[in-house]
């Protein structure tokens, strides 16, 4: 409420809009929610409620409405909460989103992650300013959330904002559920105000709000390294959802975002929370255990093995390529299957990749429907046409992923309803679509879309990489050739859609055909079909 006030005061109230979200936890929070609101119409401020639907039991679509047990509620609630304030921004265009969060706040989330034993980035506490991105929850699909999270009372002790309501007669509502002792961060607080008071006391306010100060400054120096590593030694491959960081083979010392101890964990952060795409960033006792795997590596690299942590498997190094993170391969049972789906629909599974299935024969539109499954259930399911697929792969050799990413991409199945009894098929297993597919669903020429979701710990959002001034080799320039915008015929035809023509004459060889020729030869020498010195003939 005081930061309302301060805020309609200094830009004008109807340059303001509040929005309420009733998690529904507390019977009395629907009154307290409508409390608010006519505050706000006192305050010329327009404002919203959105009350969340919790479901004590579900299935189907209300199992992922249904209340969490208490360890995870206040994480959900904080999702839900944030995305519906996403949906909000998107809406209405808002910019920038103020939040109440204080100095007392900032001291709770400092202990906390202290507790979890964080490194600088956690003691650094909440950013003044962060993208809205960051705090939404990775299932949301919509388009780019433009918006900002700004947090401009973190300097502020909570009995400041007080005495602004006071003193304006403004009521305000205390959360009761901020007084229950099973949550850590509850406890915390009532050790905070217990002794906060005592400028010795290691949990007085303005101590721990300084040291929050001090890992900040550090943190946005080793933010600038992380990004320059990020841009030069990481690989982001948005249709299998790796990242593959640069290495040195051998014992020829460490590459270079693995030489400072500070920087090196949080490249590793960054890149496990591409991958995983869970709504927190890695503990750092798993940062910890990939950074020792590291060590080993360069110590003995002749028994290098993979190793898995915080829900991602880091491959070593080999001459195919670097240091390649993936997710974790699935157990049987962990992914919930997306059943069902209509052609053009967009879904996300697992957390971490937007999945879309089309097909270009639009009589058949209402009479196919796909679904999604992990490797291992679908190998329940349809073991034999997915057993033969694996071993075709086998033995043409076509790995052009190593088998524990490969394992971890979704399987696609199309139902086709016709005049007989529906049949469903997996059409797309292992990365590779399935050669024993129906002849009527490969030759209808499915389109399959996989692109990750993944989001930075630091940056929030997918690195593009710059076009270096140098390349390597002609090769380096085949491929990530421009979209550029058709201004001039859009306006002439009155078009109201966005008209954008793809430059691939930008390729080294001047046409599209130079991917595909690629991506053959690439083939074919994994294959051992050429090799150096062989002449090819077109």
């Amino acid at each position: 409420m005081a930061l309302a006030f301060t805020i309609s005061r200094a830009v004008g109230p109807k340059k303001c809009y509040a929005l309420t979200v009733d998690h529904g936890f507390r019977p009395e929070s629907s009154r307290e929610a409508k409390d608010v609101g006519r505050q706000m119409h006192h305050l010329g401020i327009a404002h919203e409620i959105r009350r969340l639907d919790w479901r004590s039991t579900g299935s189907g679509k209300d199992k992922t409405m249904s209340l969490p047990p208490v360890q995870r509620l206040e994480e959900v609630a904080r999702e839900r909460r944030y995305a519906e304030i996403a949906d909000a921004c998107r809406k209405l265009g808002i910019g920038a989103v103020l939040t109440g969060h204080h100095a007392g706040d900032q001291a709770e989330t400092f202990l906390l992650r202290l507790l979890r034993q964080s490194g600088i980035y956690g003691m650094a506490g909440m950013s003044l300013q962060t993208p809205l991105s960051a705090a939404a929850p990775r299932e949301w699909l919509g388009a780019s959330i433009p918006a900002v999270i700004v947090r401009p009372l973190l300097q502020f002790k909570k009995e400041a904002l007080y005495e602004i309501c006071k003193t304006q007669g403004i009521r305000w509502h205390e959360d009761a559920s901020n007084r229950d002792a099973r949550f850590k961060r509850n406890r915390l607080r009532q050790l905070i105000n217990a002794k906060s008071s005592d400028p010795k006391s290691p949990f007085n306010v303005d101590s721990l709000l300084r040291v929050c100060d001090t890992m900040q400054g550090h943190r946005e120096y080793i933010n600038q390294e992380v990004g320059r590593h990020l841009a030069s030694s990481a690989k982001f491959d948005t249709s299998l959802g790796t990242v593959e960081l640069a290495a040195t083979v051998g014992k020829r010392g460490f590459p270079a975002w693995a030489v400072n101890a500070a920087v090196r964990e949080r490249v590793l952060a960054d890149v496990v929370s591409w991958v995983n795409c869970k709504g927190h960033p890695p503990e750092l006792a798993h940062l910890q255990q990939l950074s020792k795997a590291l060590d080993s590596y360069y110590d003995q690299p002749s028994v290098a093995k993979s190793v898995s942590a915080a829900g991602v498997t880091v491959i070593p190094p080999s001459s195919r390529h670097g240091w390649l993170f993936c997710r974790q391969a699935p157990r049987v049972g962990e992914i919930e299957p997306c059943k069902a789906l209509a052609l053009g629909a967009s879904v996300v599974w697992d957390k971490r990749l937007v999945v879309s299935v089309s097909w270009p024969r639009s009589q058949l539109v209402d009479l196919v429907t796909w679904s999604l499954y992990s490797l291992d259930d679908a190998m329940r399911l349809w073991r034999g046409p997915i057993s033969e697929h694996r071993n075709r792969l086998k033995l043409a050799r076509k790995r052009l992923e190593p088998h524990m990413v490969q394992v971890t991409q979704p399987v696609v199945c199309i139902r086709i309803a016709g005049a007989g009894e529906a049949q469903t098929y997996p059409v797309l297993a292992l990365g590779h679509t399935i050669e024993s597919a129906p002849d009527m669903a490969v030759a209808a020429g499915i389109d399959i879309d996989i692109r990750a979701l993944g989001k930075l710990a630091s940056a929030n959002e997918i690195i593009r990489q710059p076009e270096p001034a140098i390349l390597n080799n002609i090769l380096d320039h085949i491929g990530n050739t421009p979209l550029v915008r058709l201004n001039r015929i859009a306006k002439a035809e009155g078009l109201q859609c966005e008209l954008l023509a793809k430059c691939e004459y930008f390729n080294a060889g001047g046409s599209v055909k130079d991917r595909i020729a690629h991506r053959i030869l690439e083939e074919a020498e994994i294959d051992g079909l050429i090799k150096p010195g062989y002449t090819i003939i077109e």
